[in-house]
């Protein structure tokens, strides 16, 4: 069994946005409810967010956009970005009590604990001066600069469906986080950002690794852009912490995003994580949520990786995974293999 903290608060469901908007909180409720069910919390031990601190914010947000959050969360209306993130009373408290959870789980990881999740995290569109795809506070980018403190190298790795530009943006020019975002990527897609080249800047140039996929990868061509890209550029940089941001919104069965991944497909991919993490490094790992529009199957997702990590047997899960593994087509499987080549020249991987 590994030590691992489930950061949770209650006011994490008060961050589900009004009417129709497809980010809804229930997903985080559902996975917590999974896991009660399942006993575990008998292994897992639920920890409560720090209390909030919005000089945290500060350290990737300007002061006038927290400010701005602020207003806005009092008026309860209006939007925080051109669109797609509406302002609903108490926006704030509840987007900063979600950072306070990803934060919370790397003061954990110092502390003893081998892993931490916070399915409340993974908000990675937001940026410096303005929220963006349902994301008010990056708290990716925030618990990245907390790692850095005591861990000196990190890495993230974002399998979310949408690439992670907040992310991205807020850390281009840092060379002791790694950045590595699998997502899909076509013309007219959100963000719109994280081609091949986009590799970062000025000290941080190399350090900036997108993996653009297209409509339609499976399970399969996941797991070998895994093997062929993401553990090599792993075993070169060799973190000391790894913060995994696992949207779930790559599932077949999402709504927003053309994907295929199974839960299978996930649990395949973080156990590779989890397994390198103990074998070339000290076995530190934070798991944030993020996107997924399909809540049962993000909310599924979640808690067979939890488990993966937490040292649960595998049969107490089996009935939240999808039948099988899925197959991408032979065109499709092509087309990634070309990313992958394109990947490989420009971050020189062998």
């Amino acid at each position: 069994m590994h030590r691992t903290a489930f950061v949770w608060d209650d006011k994490y469901l008060n961050y589900s946005f009004p009417g129709d908007h497809p980010f809804k909180s229930i997903r985080e409720s559902r996975a917590k409810k999974y896991m009660e069910e399942r006993g575990f919390f008998h292994v897992v031990e639920m920890v409560k967010p720090d209390e909030p601190d919005e000089s945290l914010l500060l350290s990737v947000h300007s002061a006038d956009y927290v400010d701005f959050v602020k207003s806005m969360s009092v008026l309860g209306e209006g939007l925080l970005d051109y669109g797609d993130t509406p302002a609903f009373k108490g926006v704030y408290e509840s987007a900063l009590i979600r950072v306070m959870g990803s934060v919370t789980g790397v003061r954990l990881l110092s502390r003893g604990f081998d892993h931490a999740v916070n399915v409340g995290g993974g908000l990675h569109h937001a940026q410096r001066r303005s929220a963006s795809g349902f994301c008010v506070f990056n708290d990716v980018a925030i618990a990245a600069l907390e790692g850095k403190k005591y861990f000196n190298k990190v890495a993230i790795v974002d399998v979310d469906g949408h690439h992670g530009d907040g992310t991205q943006a807020l850390l281009y020019d840092d060379p002791d986080v790694l950045k590595i975002s699998l997502h899909m990527y076509h013309r007219g897609f959100f963000p719109g950002s994280g081609d091949v080249n986009e590799t970062g800047e000025g000290e941080g140039k190399g350090y900036t690794v997108n993996v653009p996929l297209p409509p339609g990868t499976g399970d399969d061509a996941y797991l070998y852009t895994f093997e062929n890209v993401v553990l090599p550029l792993l075993q070169r940089f060799r973190p000391n912490l790894i913060i995994i941001q696992e949207g779930g919104d790559s599932h077949f069965d999402d709504p927003l995003v053309e994907l295929k991944l199974s839960t299978r497909g996930y649990l395949s991919l973080i156990r590779k994580l989890h397994e390198f993490s103990h074998s070339q490094g000290n076995g530190k790992i934070l798991l944030l949520g993020g996107g997924g529009y399909n809540y049962d199957a993000t909310a599924r997702t979640w808690v067979v990786s939890v488990a993966e990590l937490a040292g649960i047997e595998e049969q107490e899960v089996e009935s939240l995974h999808d039948c099988c593994l899925t197959s991408s087509s032979p065109f499709v499987m092509e087309r990634v293999k070309e990313v992958v080549k394109r990947v490989k020249e420009v971050h020189g991987i062998p």
